[in-house]
């Protein structure tokens, strides 16, 4: 009987143990669509709206910033970001600085310039929760959500 309870209770906590990473999200994870752009200098602008200076789809609440295409793909430490509206691509890397319990840190490369994103999912107001991809880089804070398929 106590090699049961033994066995039973190494099961419980192997089981248990796995869970808990069963709600961590990595970049890999998904196929990203950029969501908002935004200038890191403060100084430069007057108004916040200022700041946001290109937008994955058009919005009232930016109206004068571009709309721009540009999704983000991540696989074994490559990542590659194409810009479909100015027919461009962006290649790097990227590295796990740390996990947390519901995400994981990172440190980027892209074209040369060295950036930090942060894999995590984002609680609204009314309960829900989507996973987000902010990557602060270059003097921008780029966001990006999942694309939908």
């Amino acid at each position: 009987m106590k090699k049961i309870l033994s066995v039973l209770f190494v099961l419980l906590t192997v089981f248990a143990l796995s869970a808990c990473n069963a709600d961590v999200v990595e970049i890999e994870d998904y196929e990203w669509k950029m969501r908002t752009v935004m200038s890191n200098d403060t100084e430069a602008a007057q108004y916040q709206d200022e700041l946001v200076v290109a937008v994955g789809e058009a919005d009232e609440l930016y109206p004068d910033a571009e709309i721009v295409d540009m999704t983000l793909t991540a696989k074994d430490g490559e990542i590659t970001i194409t810009d479909s509206t100015n027919d461009k691509t962006y290649n790097g890397t990227y590295e796990v600085m740390q996990k947390t319990p519901k995400g994981t840190d990172y440190e980027i490369i892209i074209d040369g310039a060295t950036g930090y994103a942060a894999v995590s999912p984002t609680e609204y107001y009314d309960g829900s929760e989507i996973p987000t991809l902010p990557i602060n880089i270059d003097g921008y804070s780029l966001y990006f959500i999942p694309k939908e398929a």
